[in-house]
């Protein structure tokens, strides 16, 4: 008798199991499937954090980012732009900064620019990438003559002044810039 008594109680429990399904509809399946996965989801992803932040250094706070602001030089131009600055009168300094003399000639031309009528000085680095194909030939043949960009064989030091972007003048050499400049 007690084997058709656990038989008996079985079936109640299938029949009312089956009662019980009856009663929940597909939306709320649905649901208790999304709240499943959705639980899932989030266990996985904090165990993940977990170990990652676990196997992932810190960084020292002894570590210090260096950041330099940019700076923009309206004083330095190249070769190709050198004709249309905003001011009618101007000079325009080439010479290399790498040159051992460079110092020498920013010094004359800083010098020049401290006077109270001093006309603009744009600076030109003749070193540039953009600005060697203007530099004179092995032969040092430089052109005086010049009156366009495309003409220009510029030598060691060279200043040019502008007037209404047009070369007006073409200077060669120290001696010849310290008159100009009259320092």
């Amino acid at each position: 008798m007690a084997k058709n008594q656990v038989k008996l109680n079985d079936k109640i429990n299938k029949n009312n199991k089956l009662k019980q399904d009856k009663y929940v509809s597909d939306d709320s399946k649905e649901i208790r499937r999304f709240v499943i996965i959705l639980f899932s989801v989030i266990i996985i992803v904090l165990i993940v954090y977990g170990i990652s932040r676990v196997l992932i250094d810190e960084p020292d706070d002894t570590y210090v980012r260096n950041t330099t602001a940019g700076v923009i030089d309206y004083d330095m131009v190249s070769i190709g732009t050198m004709l249309n600055r905003n001011y009618d009168e101007y000079y325009v300094a080439i010479y290399d900064e790498e040159n051992p003399k460079a110092v020498y000639y920013s010094t004359i031309i800083s010098l020049y620019t401290e006077n109270d009528d001093a006309i603009k000085v744009y600076y030109c680095n003749l070193g540039n990438y953009l600005n060697q194909k203007y530099k004179a030939s092995e032969d040092g043949q430089t052109n005086p003559e010049a009156t366009s960009i495309s003409e220009l064989a510029l030598g060691d030091l060279t200043l040019i002044k502008v007037e209404n972007g047009e070369i007006v003048d073409y200077l060669e050499g120290l001696d010849i810039i310290r008159e100009e400049f009259g320092v």
